[in-house]
């Protein structure tokens, strides 16, 4: 399964105020569904497969590997709040730490909302404005162009 970015490339973009952050613990298809639920939309699949084949290496790099890596965080963060196992689904415990509370949680995660909205913004944006230079990009497929999320809710653009 190709991605635009690998498991180390995204523990160091969006994992890295984790502390260590185990890459066996980041599979590539939570990376394949976070880039196909959250960069796909955005770049559109003509594009996305072009990035995937190594062209435009600098809009990777500086654009859609920080979107993608924050898009792979946002997916996979609530599953690592809490453990699923033979005796069900339960929250962390250590004896050297307190779990976050609900409000922590919930506050924590529109954090990480916000900013892999921002980035992904920041993609759609360098693609609207240089558009002459990705033959590939079709604004009209571009999500982010299309609706608009601010404030919580979606609203046409």
């Amino acid at each position: 399964m190709q991605t635009l970015i690998d498991t180390k490339e995204a523990i160091a973009l969006a994992f890295a105020d984790t502390g260590y952050f185990d890459p066996s613990g980041l599979s590539t298809a939570e990376i394949a569904a976070a880039e196909a639920r959250y960069v796909l939309p955005v770049t559109g699949r003509p594009l996305y497969e072009r990035m995937l084949d190594g062209g435009y290496s600098a809009l990777r790099e500086e654009y859609a590997a920080p979107a993608a890596a924050y898009a792979v965080r946002l997916l996979v963060q609530p599953m690592r709040d809490i453990h699923a196992g033979e005796g069900g689904t339960t929250g962390p415990y250590s004896g050297n730490y307190r779990p976050a509370g609900t409000q922590q949680l919930a506050e924590a995660r529109r954090a990480l909302r916000t900013k892999a909205r921002a980035l992904l913004g920041r993609l759609s944006d360098h693609l609207a404005a240089h558009a002459d230079d990705y033959p590939e990009y079709d604004p009209r497929s571009d999500a982010m162009r299309r609706i608009s999320t601010e404030g919580g809710l979606v609203l046409p653009r």
